[in-house]
């Protein structure tokens, strides 16, 4: 790469020896915080094994398969709904439930009729808090200081995670792991890939995943428009680096800008690094783990870049534009492109209701010799888990049977009741049968999305946007070009009390480094610093633990 900054070059000048050089680690690793026999983590103790995945092959058929490996299968039509849960999963108790959400407030439980529906079909009276999601993570934070917790609670990545969950969460293992799950046959039929990200603690299954699409992000584009400037290709690597910023300068004029980017994200690195051959977040060499930034190939995606940013395809002003300009922006043809995720990418079709065409691109042949990889994500909501307070058998089996109903799968009756509501109240009837919201559901604090059961448990999403079917064939089309060379993060699932104190500043620290590099603060052979200080602030010991935990792991 021209800029001449090699991975050696970045670990030397950040003072790492020989040996870390190497590997990524340093052989004389010194423990996390804690012996091993009091760490949540996975070294010296018996591993419960994930839940086995048993499909649910019950309901409609797709009209286009998914794969085991994490293509989703596609709907193109709403297919009828049949029945999931014959009898009521509760036994007429109260039931604590803490959820993130993204909507506005819901409205009280004795005027919300979905609060009333939901539990009507579940057979419990429910006590929801509903927390902004912005501020989900600090007032869990303060509600485990507290000592207290609800019977089924969202879980999100805390400083205190470590020591709250095996101190007051229950334990699940004897409930789930193996065989044990088929009592619980839609909770069976969560991925393989999302219990594993979930992860165990000190050995134990402790928390129930959330599943997401586990193809992660991409370029976003408005099909014509990167069409027309021949830059959408139906092969990956169909187009060189050069060819493809010379489409992106082509768009670009009067106004108008080839690539979104915002203040957040970091101008979508996590779509272009990839291009170049970069591994994901953490991966393993000889045993040991090394993070993505002291890489050569995410050193030429971040090079690239810098270019992209100098030929003026990145609004000028991109680090003082937020999320919802963003997308406006995108939905009025402003700009052409943006980087997200496959739900992202069905929300926005939804949204835009055919005023054009939206498509993926697919990753382009890089300038530095590399094969082109794609992220893959963690398969789960928020990196977190759903997890149970403690309580007697009997009781525990009871909210699980709470939460395998609310994953009943797309396709069944209850599925649309915990993500639509109730007929002619929170949805009519689209064109092709499907759920279409209504004002009360969108903004008249009423239905799934204020009182969100969904972030608590779901069923794998289904791939199906409502009377847009050529969206979902061109989500089912790109996931299939781009599955096969998707490559995960190493990291995902496992745990450490030095990744878990280091990974938000770590994360912080990243995204504001590559801003500065992007937009000339800084200068690419700034980039030894950036991985110095990455050591510093816990990279080395995220590292060190990480690898440990990954052995005792791969023994499951």
């Amino acid at each position: 790469m021209s800029s001449g900054v090699s991975r050696r070059s970045v670990l030397q000048a950040a003072g790492i020896g020989t040996a870390l050089a190497a590997t990524g680690v340093s052989l004389t690793a010194c423990s996390s915080s804690g012996s091993a026999k009091d760490s949540v983590g996975n070294e010296g103790k018996e591993l419960a094994p994930f839940p086995t995945y048993i499909p649910w092959t019950k309901g409609p058929a797709p009209d286009l398969e998914g794969t085991e490996e994490g293509v989703q299968a596609a709907y193109l039509k709403y297919p009828t709904p049949v029945e999931a849960i014959p009898e009521k999963p509760g036994d007429g108790s109260k039931v604590s439930i803490w959820v993130s959400s993204w909507g506005s407030s819901p409205l009280p439980r004795g005027k919300n009729k979905f609060w009333k529906a939901a539990e009507n079909a579940l057979g419990v009276e429910l006590e929801v808090t509903v927390v902004p999601a912005m501020e989900y993570s600090k007032k869990l934070t303060t509600m485990m200081a507290s000592g207290n917790m609800p019977d089924i609670m969202q879980l999100v990545p805390t400083p205190n995670e470590a020591q709250f969950v095996p101190a007051k969460c229950q334990d699940l293992s004897e409930f789930l792991a193996g065989d044990a799950i088929k009592k619980y046959p839609y909770l069976a039929n969560i991925p393989r890939y999302a219990w594993k990200s979930s992860g165990r603690y000190a050995g134990k299954i402790f928390g129930i995943p959330v599943e997401r699409p586990i193809a992660g992000s991409g370029l976003i584009v408005n099909k014509v428009k990167f069409k027309e400037a021949g830059i959408l290709v139906p092969e990956v690597g169909g187009i060189g680096v050069d060819e493809f910023t010379k489409g992106l300068e082509q768009l670009t004029q009067k106004g108008k800008w080839a690539l979104g980017a915002q203040k957040d994200g970091a101008f979508g690195f996590n779509a272009w690094m990839s291009s170049f051959g970069s591994p994901n977040m953490w991966s393993v060499k000889d045993g040991a783990f090394v993070n993505y930034i002291e890489t050569d190939e995410f050193l030429a995606g971040l090079e690239q870049m810098v270019k992209w940013q100098q030929k003026g395809v990145y609004r000028s002003d991109a680090l003082g534009v937020d999320g919802l300009q963003e997308k406006t922006e995108f939905l009025s043809r402003k700009v052409y492109s943006r980087v997200n995720s496959p739900i992202d990418f069905k929300s926005v079709t939804i949204e835009n209701r055919g005023r054009f065409e939206m498509d993926y691109a697919l990753p382009f042949k890089p300038s530095n010799g590399a094969d082109p990889v794609h992220w893959f994500g963690g398969g789960i909501y928020g990196s977190g888990q759903t997890v149970l307070k403690k309580a007697p058998k009997a009781r525990i089996e009871m909210l699980l049977r709470i939460l395998d109903a609310l994953a009943a799968p797309f396709g069944t009756k209850e599925w649309e009741l915990f993500n639509y509501g109730l007929e002619d109240i929170h949805f009519t009837r689209g064109k092709d049968g499907g759920p279409v919201k209504t004002d009360l559901a969108i903004s008249g604090g009423d239905g799934p999305d204020t009182l969100p059961l969904y972030y608590a448990s779901a069923a794998p999403m289904p791939l199906y946007y409502p009377d847009q079917p050529d969206a979902a064939k061109a989500q089912h089309a790109w996931q299939t070009k781009i599955v096969p060379i998707g490559v995960h993060s190493a990291h995902w699932g496992l745990r450490t009390d030095a990744w878990s104190k280091a990974e938000e500043a770590l994360f912080r620290h990243r995204e504001d480094a590559i801003k500065d590099i992007v937009t000339g603060r800084k200068k690419l052979s700034d980039w030894p610093a950036v991985v110095k200080e990455h050591m510093r602030k816990g990279g080395k010991a995220a590292a060190e633990g990480l690898a440990k935990e990954y052995a005792a792991a791969q023994k499951a």
